[in-house]
């Protein structure tokens, strides 16, 4: 934040079902610090009572004013096999829920004695297997209340382009883009073959692989045309910075 290239802190909530700190948590110690954030709340780990209570809690005394709603990873696919995830409500729901919030009541219809007044954003897949669902989806995601969106990681402009037309139209509400500058092509490769949701092309996984030692450089260069295709075709992005070596995301800034 100190470059001022940067505008909010994205912060995952258990991707992959791994533990970490919690994201409300943290979001609020970083507001404390001046920091916008846009922490993810997954449905797995608490009921519907846990999830309000985190949420006034996170309004009330953290000062977080963004949300983004995500269903989440189940706990079986890494290294949880043994627990259950909560799931009373999906992502449609927890948009539902922040709604009520921000009119002042809860899931039951209560009166709270003040209201919320969270900006909910929702995850969106341009690349699904099955877009007819993804695009239904969203849309209830709208109805429900979502005021942004945030996209799975793109490298390339045409799956959102091919995704912009069975939309049918232009999208309701604004989208970020997922900018992830690749390190290398065995990185590349494990993203495309192990990671739900993320498509790497062909050519730049054979781009990468040619480009041998100097693979980082053509991965970076992607992501500073994807940022520069962002900036023209859709309200802006999110990048994800290289692990543990966060500060090297300011390069494609």
């Amino acid at each position: 934040m100190a470059s001022r290239k940067v505008d909010a802190i994205d912060i995952n909530s258990g991707a992959m079902a791994r533990v970490g700190m919690d994201a409300l948590v943290v979001a609020g110690a970083l507001e404390a610090r001046g920091v916008e954030t846009v922490p993810h709340l997954t449905t797995r780990d608490q009921n519907i009572i846990g999830l309000q209570a985190a949420l006034l809690g996170a309004w009330t005394v953290g000062g977080v004013r963004n949300i983004l709603a995500i269903t989440g990873d189940p706990p079986s696919v890494v290294d949880y096999p043994e627990a259950s995830g909560v799931y009373e409500v999906d992502s449609v729901g927890l948009v539902k829920v922040l709604s009520r919030l921000n009119q002042g009541t809860d899931w039951a219809g209560k009166t709270l004695g003040g209201a919320t007044n969270f900006a909910i954003g929702v995850a969106l897949n341009p690349m699904a297997d099955d877009l007819d669902n993804e695009i239904a989806r969203f849309h209830a995601k709208v109805e429900a209340g979502a005021r942004f969106a945030m996209t799975q990681p793109l490298f390339d402009p045409e799956p959102w382009r091919a995704f912009l037309k069975k939309l049918g139209n232009k999208p309701p509400i604004p989208i970020l883009i997922g900018v992830w500058p690749l390190n290398s092509y065995k990185q590349a490769l494990r993203l495309n073959n192990e990671v739900p949701g993320i498509v790497i092309p062909e050519p730049l996984l054979k781009s990468m692989e040619r480009a041998g030692a100097t693979a980082r450089d053509c991965g970076f260069q992607v992501a500073r045309q994807m940022l520069a295709w962002a900036r023209t075709e859709l309200a802006g992005a999110y990048l994800i910075p290289p692990f543990k070596r966060y500060e090297e995301v300011l390069e494609i800034l």
